[in-house]
């Protein structure tokens, strides 16, 4: 809706000037206007076309820059109520940093803007000790050489998990609440956007291309995330015992 608006913006007001201009050009005006068609017409045209330009095209500039501002502060009401402290990123995003459920977080978010879609990264901090990477693809980020587990249970079915400690990550995704976790947060990915989990030894990654981002689903994925990184450090636990 927002893009459709700024299009229209982009669109109407400017034929609406140039009608504007033509009308100045042709239609007769009493004196002391010049006469229409003169080149004194035609300079007044100018003028006030160029006027009316320049404030469009300044209200213009104001109302996408309000508008990215706003789309990149739509996890405040989140994040911010958390108490976590948030600061300008990359110019219309948002960073946020603060401690949730006795674990240090940290989340950056930008809004989308022309081609270029929205992103948004959320890191927990996890002793975890070893590194996995899943998604509805190949994971390209982290995990390189890692080999491919196969995901039990079917609410995993079609995820692509890769691995360095298999016995690890078998035992966490072989746990309920670990893979309920997981499975949302890969989940509806043509609706909401490309999603990809990495565990890594000091943390969990969630990397997302998010679509139509709001508040409450971010709420989820995220506590999913806390979930995520708990069920992830107690699988390391065990086996380190």
């Amino acid at each position: 809706m927002t893009r459709l608006r700024i299009l229209l913006m982009l669109l109407i007001p400017p034929i609406l000037l140039f009608l504007c201009a033509l009308m100045i050009i042709w239609l007769p005006l009493p004196q002391p206007f010049p006469p229409a068609l003169s080149r004194g017409r035609n300079l007044m045209s100018a003028i006030v076309t160029g006027i009316l330009g320049a404030g469009y095209i300044v209200g213009l500039a104001l109302y996408v820059v309000a508008t990215f501002l706003r789309a990149g502060r739509v996890l405040d009401p989140v994040l911010a109520s958390a108490g976590m402290v948030s600061k300008s990123y990359l110019v219309f995003g948002r960073q946020y940093q603060g401690v949730l459920e006795g674990r240090e977080v940290e989340v950056y978010f930008v809004p989308s803007s022309g081609i270029r879609p929205a992103q948004l990264n959320v890191y927990v901090a996890a002793d975890i000790g070893m590194r996995v990477a899943m998604g509805w693809r190949r994971p390209l980020l982290d995990c390189g050489n890692c080999e491919r587990l196969e995901a039990a249970g079917a609410e995993l079915r079609g995820v692509q998990v890769y691995a360095q400690e298999e016995e690890r990550a078998g035992r966490l995704l072989n746990d309920a609440a670990s893979s309920e976790a997981i499975a949302r947060l890969l989940a509806d990915q043509e609706a909401y956007g490309i999603r990809e989990i990495y565990l890594q030894p000091e943390r969990v990654w969630l990397r997302a291309r998010p679509q139509g981002m709001n508040g409450k689903r971010f709420r989820q994925w995220l506590d999913d995330v806390l979930v995520l990184a708990e069920a992830s450090e107690k699988a390391f636990e065990a086996l380190s015992e």
